[in-house]
C-alpha cells in the first residue's frame, strides 16, 4: 500500500484560461492521492474575490478540468475561501482528506485561518510548488499587450 492509497485529495481554484501551470499542479496533486476532486470557483465567487469576472465561464472551466485524466471529479465551489467556516464545512462534506494548495498562498491570511480548522477535522494541507512565471494574470497581460491600440 502506498501513501496515495484510499486518500481523496482535493483542490479549489478558478482555473481560468487553463494553462500548463494548472496541469502540472493537478498532475502533482493526483500523484499523491487515489482520487482528485477539483472545486471550480463560481463566476459569482470569483467576481467577489478578484473583482473581475473570469474569461471562461464556470461551466466551461469545469468541463475543461473534467476532461483532464488526472481529475476524477469536479463541482462548482460557490462559497469563496474567505468564508472560512463555510469552506471547511464544504471540504469536509466533499470527503476530501488532503487539500492541495499552491505554495504561493503559503502564509496568506486565508490559509492561516483555514489550515488549523482543516487539521482539527483530520484534513491535511499539502503545499505544491507554484509554476513560476506561468499564470492566468501573465497570459491576460500578454493578450492585452498584443492588441493593437484602439481595439
Amino acid at each position: 500500500m502506498t501513501m496515495s492509497d484510499n486518500v481523496i485529495g482535493g483542490t479549489i481554484g478558478v482555473f481560468d484560461l487553463l494553462h500548463v501551470g494548472h496541469v502540472r499542479f493537478l498532475e502533482t496533486a493526483r500523484a499523491q492521492c487515489q482520487q482528485l476532486k477539483v472545486g471550480v470557483g463560481s463566476d459569482r465567487a470569483v467576481g467577489n474575490s478578484k473583482g473581475r469576472q473570469p474569461v471562461i465561464n464556470q461551466a466551461q472551466r469545469r468541463e475543461l478540468l473534467a476532461a483532464l485524466r488526472c481529475v476524477d471529479d469536479t463541482c462548482i465551489f460557490d462559497v469563496g475561501l474567505d468564508n472560512t467556516q463555510a469552506s471547511v464545512d464544504w471540504i469536509v462534506a466533499w470527503g476530501i482528506k488532503k487539500v492541495f494548495v499552491g505554495d504561493d498562498w503559503a502564509g496568506s491570511g486565508r490559509w492561516l485561518r483555514l489550515q488549523p480548522l482543516l487539521a482539527e477535522r483530520g484534513i491535511q494541507c499539502v503545499w505544491l510548488p507554484y509554476s513560476q512565471g506561468i499564470s492566468t494574470t501573465v497570459i491576460r497581460q500578454i493578450i492585452c499587450m498584443s492588441q493593437p491600440a484602439g481595439d
